[in-house]
């Protein structure tokens, strides 16, 4: 397939606008850039000690060789993008990787587990330092992983190769227009690392209809932080912030390979687990509460903090819509709070 199937250009000046890479922005990027190198190595020695079997590495592509190259061309360019910072060159590599993973076939839910997984080691790592103002770089952080990823899917799916050289065709569409069409595509949860509401709602919307075509279970759970606002009022927002952050990291490994995790908004996650019974659900939703249970989060000064979570589970049913499915998951969840909370109902 030809590398020039998609448009050259790229409007750097309206991406660098919606995601805020002023000064300020780079000023963050700069100070970190230590913090962040060791994290990439982190990054590096965690991709590299995947193995056949596990999430994101082995379905990324199944031919080996590709698959290193895909990966060692990542890993490159987020080396660059941290070390030199946000840059017309930069996003110019990152449209160039969103068509060599539409030419290789790197599915886009893969790419975006690995960015998942990078905010995450990123964000540990500047939530480690002393020397940062943690929120601030963790959000500089974030908005800089979503703006690369929203480049290569646009490249992948040519919606930002559209969107970049519409003035060709209309002069009438707005930057407010191009701000909506880039929002719209973002898929991953800054805070967290996780995917976010957005994908969720596309990916159960995918998983019903393969259920409904295959004839194969469908379960979804959604989490509840148990006395969350306790939490902020007590101990402030930071910490709250933190409490999320951790609690996201202990899901997400709790996920299995054809799982996914998400921030469905506030102190609310969930798992959609396809091709899954009942019973199935009931385990996997108990053993992520016992997890949640036996995990301390360190808050501040060594002092650690007891969270516990409330788990709802939804069972699709032939003809089900997402809302239906989620409403039936979330009334499962209300009555684990009226149980007493730090449980599971179905």
């Amino acid at each position: 397939m030809s590398g020039t199937m998609f448009s050259q250009e790229i409007d750097s000046e309206a991406i660098f606008g919606v995601w805020r890479m002023d000064t300020e922005t780079q000023d963050l990027l700069k100070a970190a850039r230590s913090a962040t190198a060791t994290a990439l190595d982190g990054f590096e020695a965690r991709v590299t000690r995947l193995e056949e079997g596990e999430a994101t590495i082995a379905a990324l592509l199944a031919d080996r060789v590709e698959r290193a190259r895909v990966l060692d061309t990542l890993r490159q360019h987020w080396r660059d993008l941290f070390g030199q910072g946000p840059s017309e060159a930069a996003l110019a590599r990152a449209a160039q990787i969103g068509r060599r993973h539409f030419e290789v076939a790197v599915q886009p839910r893969h790419y975006l587990a690995l960015c998942q997984l990078l905010s995450k080691i990123v964000t540990d790592a500047l939530i480690e330092d002393p020397d940062f103002d943690t929120p601030q770089a963790v959000d500089a952080v974030g908005r800089v992983v979503m703006m690369d990823a929203e480049v290569v899917l646009g490249s992948y799916y040519g919606s930002l190769a559209d969107l970049v050289s519409y003035e060709a065709h209309s002069e009438t569409r707005s930057l407010k227009d191009r701000v909506s069409v880039l929002e719209d595509m973002a898929f991953i949860d800054a805070l967290t690392g996780l995917f976010n509401r957005r994908y969720f709602d596309r990916s159960v919307a995918v998983e019903i209809s393969r259920a409904n075509r295959e004839h194969t279970p469908l379960s979804l759970l959604v989490c509840d932080i148990d006395r969350f606002k306790a939490i902020n009022d007590g101990w402030g927002h930071p910490v709250g912030d933190r409490v999320l952050h951790t609690l996201a990291g202990v899901l997400a490994d709790m996920g299995r390979k054809t799982d996914i995790v998400a921030r469905f908004g506030g102190e609310e996650f969930c798992f959609v687990l396809p091709n899954t019974k009942p019973e199935w659900a009931r385990l996997v939703a108990e053993r992520v509460r016992a997890r949640v249970e036996a995990t301390p989060i360190e808050i501040e000064q060594g002092a650690l903090l007891n969270v516990t979570i409330s788990i709802g589970i939804g069972t699709y049913r032939a003809g089900d819509t997402v809302a239906q499915l989620l409403l039936r998951a979330d009334e499962a969840l209300y009555r684990a709070k009226r149980l007493g909370r730090n449980c599971v109902s179905d």
